[in-house]
């Protein structure tokens, strides 16, 4: 006796007896049938033969982070049926490196992961040592280091540079509120305190910001004082600004 293939009980015999019960005729009875076969004959074979194994893992988008080094992170995916591979598992790998902002994996058939990986952009230089810099992106987020930053970022001291840093964030806030006449102006930055951010300008003058709040009126404010030929200007407190 074969119990196996008894229709009453569960498992694929189960679902053959049903679908043979609801078609209309046996021609359609076999073709459903015979697709039902390839279907499943189809899985079998993604699954177990080794041309769809996971045999590499593709990298795109890094400039900070070395490719192998997200490599690294799937090497326990390969050999792996490619069908089953865990990409979201491997995805939050990759997305803890801290270059990443963002991270895309999908199969990559028939033998491969992709790994599309987009990284954090500078922002910040933050002096950190002799002649180096972490580079910060405008989410306040730490991702490299280098000797050269670009032209292109602002150069700011900060103790602790993080997203949970208020330095940070007011910081932040600050250089993002500032019109592109003032911030061309800029040389460089320190926050010694999320209330005592100030700004050096060009030809030894400085304005003291304070912290990220009333941007735009302490933009304007700042704008009439440095206009006058004031070189120490202290807006912090816009209503009551102090000038030297």
């Amino acid at each position: 006796m074969r119990g196996s293939e008894d229709p009453a009980g569960p498992g694929p015999w189960r679902l053959v007896h049903v679908v043979r019960r609801g078609l209309p005729n046996k021609r359609l009875r076999y073709t459903v049938l015979g697709l039902l076969a390839l279907f499943l004959a189809s899985l079998l074979v993604l699954w177990t033969v080794p041309w769809f194994q996971v045999q590499r893992i593709e990298v795109e988008g890094t400039s900070v982070l070395d490719p192998a080094e997200v490599q690294a992170l799937g090497q326990g995916a390969l050999g792996d049926p490619l069908l089953g591979a865990d990409l979201d598992s491997l995805a939050s790998a990759v997305a803890g490196l801290a270059p990443v902002k963002s991270v895309d994996v999908t199969r990559s058939w028939p033998d491969a992961l992709r790994v599309d990986v987009t990284e954090r952009e500078p922002y910040m230089a933050v002096p950190s040592g002799d002649e180096t810099f972490l580079m910060v992106d405008s989410e306040g987020v730490a991702f490299d280091e280098t000797d050269s930053p670009s032209g292109s970022v602002w150069i700011v001291e900060l103790d602790d540079p993080s997203p949970d840093d208020l330095a940070t964030v007011e910081t932040l806030k600050v250089l993002e509120s500032l019109p592109a006449s003032l911030a061309d102006e800029v040389e460089h930055v320190e926050s010694p305190s999320p209330a005592g951010v100030t700004l050096f300008l060009e030809g030894g003058r400085t304005l003291t910001w304070g912290d990220g709040s009333e941007g735009e009126q302490k933009a304007e404010v700042a704008d009439r004082l440095l206009a006058v030929g004031y070189e120490h200007v202290d807006v912090s407190a816009p209503d009551a600004p102090t000038v030297s």
